[in-house]
Formats: structure tokens, C-alpha cells, sequence
């Protein structure tokens, strides 16, 4: 190795590494050295493997885009500046104990880096420190704040342990695909897209300390997530996406905060055609008591209106924690007069759920069900849904002549749920019990 090969500079008794411009593919740091200046090695494209040596402080984008770069040693670092290995594509392994502070993108895109440890020594993580790496499991436990980005992106993580985390920064975990267990019980603020796109976490429970929630936070949610009564503050569309079907329980006194749940997204008027919301996406709130957890409120809503509709149901949440359900049955069911399977969906659910139901919706209700109840038996049966057949039936919506034709329907099409609950349930059949289940 040449000595011409690198440049040092002796800043006041500490040694600094100030670049290299060789092409060996093995380098150790000289005896001393304690620093690396910001971009010594940047860009090299020949280094595999060094030994840090002595060296206490690496400088910022000081091995950026080494992209041949395979292992690092540094047993004796405690800083590692911004970007420092920054698109080092190689990178596999490196030995980081002891390590107090990790600067802005420091280990960013180095996509084959799993490292088995995060040491306990760090007490500051900058933000997207390990995005885009491929670390699998990671405990940061001792850390009150999860930084932002911090493993956006690392589609190789399927484990976090956070149980200390007070704050979990914005997109954090964003597009971490294959994340399916997060341990984060003492969590008071969850930020935007923490976890959006973790299409393999569902989340089943929230921590009582929590009280804000980010825009977009989750990506999916179990059914009837029931969300803590300090929350009070819920960010757009903070329990996943449009595109997915959601239940979620809050308590009343959350009521009128979770109106920010629908809050109208910034869009360009110019352009903008209301033709493409497409009002799919149900989100059924369950309205609890604040101390006995019994039902007090059933909003069958959905989150991809227009912009007037959004308008009128943030309109429809009241100071006082209640809800004017006239926005349902008149405004919000009218205005999906060319969507049969969302009518479907919110005259079933008024009537199921009757709060504040006048006599004239009750009566507009049972006639649209009544009407259509040939055509929401068979798409019952489709989906091998008893429940709604039993409402049909409980509410009288089917007589004997249309329950033969559901049954032999749900025959055909070898719904065995919907067919067994039709033999208990229309006697006109009774005659044909004999030979029927040797078709089931």
C-alpha cells in the first residue's frame, strides 16, 4: 500500500482520516487515526474490507455509495455521522457495540444488511438510520422516541420490539411488508404512516396511554378494534386505507375528534372528477360508553365520498359527542342510488341498529329490503352469510315461495352454512329433507 495512497491531518492532537484514493480492496485504518472526515471514502468502488482500528468518529457520507463494500470493523466507534454508509449495496456485516449515536440515513439502502443486535448503548437514532435494509428483528426497547423512517422500507422485518416507545415517528415502519408483530405497549403518540403499507401486521389492540394517531398510521386493523378512550386525537384515514373494509369501537366522548378521520384531502380542482369515488369502502364505527362498554351508537359510514358528502358528514358530528343519524337516512343512503351493494349494506345496518331511527326511515328501510331481498338473500348466500339471511327471516322480508328458491340457490352454488340454516328455516321443505343431504 502506497503511503500517497491516503491523507491525514492532525487537527489539534486528534488524528484525522481526510481520503483515500487507493484501489485495494482490504484497508485497515493506521494506528491513531480517530476520525474519518466526511466523504474519505465516498464513491470508492474497490474497497470490500476495512478495519476501522482506532477510529471514534465516522464522518458524514464518509463510505456513501462504496458499493462493493462487504464487512466493516469498527470496535472502537461511538459516531457515525449522516449518510456515512448511505447505498453501500454490498454491505453484510459490521460490529457496532458501543455505538452512542447513528447520524440521518446513516446505513440507507444497504439492502443486504441484517444486523442480529442493535446495540443498547445508542441513545440517539437519526431518522431513516436503517430504511431499506435487510434486517429481520429488531429490540429497541430502551428508546422513548422511534425516529422517523427509521426501517421504511426493510421488507425483510417481521419482528419489532418498541415496549418502551413513548413516540413512533412518522413512517417508520412505512412499507415494511412482511412486519407481523409489533410490541409497543406504552406508545402516547403514533405518528403518520408509522405503519402504512404493513400489509402483514393487524393490529388487534392499542395501549391505554395512546392519544394521537397519525393520517394513514395502519394499514390493516382487526375487526372491531376497539381504540382507547384517551385518543383524541385521529388522524385521515389513520386505521388504514379507502380500498379496505373496516370496524372499528371508540367511545363517545372520542365521537366528535374522530370526524378528523374523514378530513377532506387537498386535491387540485382543476380536473377533479367526482364520477370516480367509488363509495366502497364501509367503515362501521361502534359507539361505546365511556364506563360501561355498552352500545350506544352504530355509524355505517364510508371514506371515499365526494368532496360535499365528506362535507355534510364531518357536518353530521356534534360538539356534544353525538351524531345526526337524519345524514344517514337521508342524505348519505340517497346518495347511493346507483351503488345496490352499499344500499344494501347501510339499510341493513339502520335497521339492525336502530339509533335515532325515525318511523319514516324504518318504513323506507323495510321497503328497500323488501324489494330487493331476493337479490340480498342470494348475494347472502354467495358470501355463505347466515346472518343476514336470519335477519331477512326475522323481519318477515322472505316468505316460503322465495326461501324455497334461496335454498335451492344455495344448493347450486354449495353454500353449506346458508343451506343448513334454510332446511331449519323454511317448513315449505320439508318434503325434500330426505334426499338433500346426500347433495350437501
Amino acid at each position: 500500500m502506497d503511503v500517497k495512497d491516503y491523507r491525514l491531518r492532525n487537527d489539534n492532537g486528534n488524528i484525522v482520516f481526510e481520503g483515500y484514493t487507493g484501489t485495494d480492496e482490504r484497508f485497515r485504518m493506521p494506528d491513531g487515526v480517530t476520525e474519518i472526515a466526511e466523504r474519505a471514502f465516498a464513491g470508492n468502488k474497490c474497497l470490500k474490507h476495512i478495519d476501522l482500528g482506532d477510529v471514534v468518529t465516522v464522518g458524514g457520507f464518509a463510505f456513501q455509495e462504496c458499493s462493493n463494500l462487504e464487512t466493516v470493523v469498527m470496535d472502537h466507534v461511538r459516531i457515525i455521522g449522516p449518510g456515512a454508509f448511505e447505498f453501500c449495496r454490498s454491505l453484510r456485516s459490521i460490529s457496532i457495540d458501543g455505538l452512542t449515536s447513528i447520524g440521518d440515513y446513516a446505513f440507507r439502502h444497504c439492502r443486504q444488511l441484517n444486523m442480529q443486535e442493535i446495540p443498547r448503548s445508542l441513545v440517539s437514532l437519526g431518522v431513516g438510520v436503517f430504511s431499506h435494509t435487510a434486517i429481520r428483528t429488531v429490540c429497541l426497547d430502551w428508546l422513548k422516541e422511534i425516529p422517523a423512517a427509521l426501517f421504511s422500507g426493510s421488507s425483510d422485518l417481521t419482528y419489532a420490539e418498541l415496549s418502551g416507545a413513548r413516540v413512533i415517528g412518522k413512517g417508520a415502519f412505512e412499507e415494511c411488508g412482511s412486519l407481523a408483530t409489533v410490541r409497543f405497549s406504552a406508545a402516547e403518540i403514533i405518528r403518520s404512516r408509522a405503519f402504512y403499507k404493513c400489509r402483514s401486521f393487524e393490529v388487534s389492540a392499542l395501549p391505554d396511554t395512546l392519544h394521537a394517531i397519525g393520517d394513514e398510521a395502519f394499514e390493516k386493523t382487526r375487526a372491531g378494534l376497539i381504540v382507547p378512550g384517551n385518543v383524541r386525537s385521529f388522524g385521515r384515514n389513520c386505521f388504514g386505507p379507502a380500498v379496505s373494509m373496516k370496524s372499528i369501537s371508540i367511545y363517545r366522548s372520542s365521537l366528535y375528534d374522530f370526524r378528523n378521520y374523514f378530513i377532506e384531502e387537498k386535491h387540485d380542482d382543476e380536473g377533479e372528477d367526482e364520477h370516480f369515488y367509488m363509495w366502497e369502502s364501509s367503515l362501521d364505527i361502534a359507539v361505546l360508553d365511556d364506563k360501561t362498554d355498552a352500545l350506544t351508537g352504530y355509524l355505517p359510514l364510508f371514506t371515499d365520498i365526494d368532496r360535499g358528502m365528506k362535507a355534510k358528514l364531518m357536518s353530521a358530528f356534534r360538539p356534544d359527542n353525538s351524531f345526526d343519524y337524519q345524514f344517514i337516512d337521508t342524505e348519505l343512503f340517497d346518495g347511493l342510488g346507483w351503488n345496490r351493494r352499499c344500499m344494501d349494506s347501510v339499510a341493513f345496518k339502520r335497521l339492525k341498529y336502530p339509533y335515532e331511527l325515525s318511523e319514516t326511515a324504518r318504513i323506507k328501510y323495510s321497503n328497500y329490503l323488501k324489494n330487493h331481498s331476493k337479490r340480498i338473500a342470494k348475494s347472502a348466500v354467495r358470501d355463505n352469510d347466515s346472518k343476514v339471511l336470519a335477519f331477512l327471516f326475522d323481519n318477515d322480508l322472505i316468505d316460503q315461495k322465495m326461501g324455497r328458491d334461496i335454498l335451492d340457490y344455495s344448493i347450486s352454488v354449495a353454500s353449506h352454512d346458508c343451506t343448513a340454516f334454510l332446511l331449519e328455516r323454511t317448513s315449505a321443505i320439508q318434503e325434500t329433507a330426505n334426499f338433500l343431504p346426500g347433495e350437501l
